[in-house]
């Protein structure tokens, strides 16, 4: 019970607080839709998941067998989030609002754009590996690290979810669609950002 009472607020604040993620699925639920924002917002949630799967396995039996591996990580997600950043910034208008259509479906795509925006992220990474490591500890059962691992992604997936529907609403849509050169360069230079500061992390020595 003490331990939920600690895991279970942690877990909530890091979830709602912003960073790439948040700032994928605003981008998609308002420009495209609910079953876009949705479609990101599962990806997250699974994403998750790699993340649990390297800290129930365990950080040193990976770093013997893939040295530098969470290296290779960060240096992968911040590459992904400038990348994506850059091209927000440089992406023309969508579609007229009176001309941009129904909302987009629940897609591959989108579920793919949450798989990569998420694991690639250090900072879940980094969440995750506290949250195992400091809180559960090396000796909980496999079944409650699962369990945890279910928590953590479902949390991510109920959050993203409520987020995509408030911001997928007509109103908010239109508002957006209108100002959509707009959103699209404050998205991407924020995303730029959380990538060049990954980058210009320093990374202890061996």
């Amino acid at each position: 019970m003490e331990q939920a009472a600690l895991i279970v607020p942690v877990v909530w604040l890091a979830v709602l607080s912003p960073g790439a993620d948040f700032a994928m699925v605003s981008r998609n639920s308002c420009l495209y839709g609910r079953q876009a924002g949705l479609a990101v917002s599962t990806g997250i949630a699974f994403a998750c998941w790699f993340h649990v799967a390297y800290a129930i396995v365990g950080l040193a039996l990976i770093e013997r067998t893939v040295p530098h591996a969470f290296g290779l990580i960060r240096i992968l997600g911040a590459a992904y989030l400038i990348v994506m950043g850059v091209s927000m910034v440089l992406r023309r208008r969508v579609a007229e609002p009176e001309a941009a259509g129904p909302p987009a479906a629940f897609s591959a795509r989108g579920v793919v754009t949450g798989l990569l925006t998420n694991g690639l992220n250090p900072k879940t990474s980094l969440f995750v590996i506290s949250i195992y490591s400091q809180a559960l500890g090396p000796d909980a059962s496999l079944h409650r690290q699962v369990a945890w691992g279910l928590f953590i992604s479902l949390s991510h997936l109920a959050w993203f979810a409520l987020v995509s529907s408030y911001l997928s609403k007509s109103g908010v849509r239109d508002y957006v669609l209108r100002r959509q050169i707009l959103f699209n360069r404050a998205i991407g230079v924020i995303l730029t950002l959380f990538g060049t500061m990954l980058l210009s992390i320093d990374q202890p020595g061996p």
